[in-house]
């Protein structure tokens, strides 16, 4: 189970529980319950879902040749991939991630489900659909704690209409539509694009990635970082959230 963790538990998705045997999440409309990677084989959504059909391993031997600290976060998760996340989702995931930590927006998220989602099986409720979520109020939202994020959730529901054709834009067309949503900025928009449309010209710049280029990567365009920079970026911040950078 420990290839899993970082995978579904190290801040690309929220949906995922550490239920001790295994991690669980409600997607498509049921519970999954997961103990390795072959469980997502089994299941076609799952395969999909988990992302097998891109060469992560020629990504990686790529990606590990490109300096030290790449190869060294490569050694350190060697099963590391992208999910392949509902766009929905993922807006409102990473609404949820701004000035937060991982146990507390998986928190918020599971809050949502039970507030607003669809009970699919006795303590598990499905992430809301845009219409479910339509029935919560500002005040509502700040009782669930959600803080500052209130009004960047109802905002993202009133326009969820743009995530229609979405994946059929060019990345920085896609991108300013996200951000013609209410709290929405490059960096939750690249978010959203990487992990809810799959767009692995993405890279994310939050706290630990910022403080990575700075120390390890000074003057350096992005581009260094091609023709893989999102598997770059996620090997990059699971390797310094965790492990830490010397």
């Amino acid at each position: 189970m420990e290839e899993l963790r970082e995978i579904l538990c190290g801040g690309q998705s929220f949906s995922w529980l550490d239920e001790g045997d295994c991690f669980a999440a409600v997607l498509n409309g049921r519970v999954y319950r997961v103990r390795s990677a072959d469980d997502f084989r089994s299941d076609s959504f799952l395969y999909d879902y988990f992302d097998f059909d891109f060469d992560y391993a020629e990504a990686r031997r790529v990606i590990a040749a490109k300096d030290s600290v790449l190869a060294s976060a490569v050694a350190a998760y060697p099963q590391l991939r992208i999910l392949r996340q509902d766009p929905w989702i993922a807006l409102i995931s990473f609404i949820l991630s701004q000035n937060n930590n991982i146990k507390r927006i998986t928190g918020l998220y599971h809050k949502l489900c039970r507030a607003y989602g669809r009970e699919v099986e006795p303590g598990w409720w499905a992430f809301p659909t845009p219409q479910e979520l339509s029935r919560a109020t500002e005040q509502e939202l700040k009782e669930l704690k959600v803080g500052f994020r209130d009004k960047y959730i109802l905002d993202a529901v009133d326009k969820s209409y743009l995530l229609d054709g979405i994946g059929e834009l060019d990345y920085e067309s896609a991108k300013r539509r996200l951000m013609g949503i209410k709290g929405i900025g490059e960096k939750v928009a690249n978010c959203v694009l990487l992990f809810g449309c799959h767009r692995m010209e993405a890279f994310p710049v939050d706290v630990w990635i910022r403080k990575v280029l700075e120390r390890y990567y000074p003057g350096r365009d992005l581009s260094y970082f091609e023709p893989y920079p999102a598997l770059c970026q996620q090997y990059l911040f699971s390797y310094a959230r965790n492990l830490g950078l010397d």
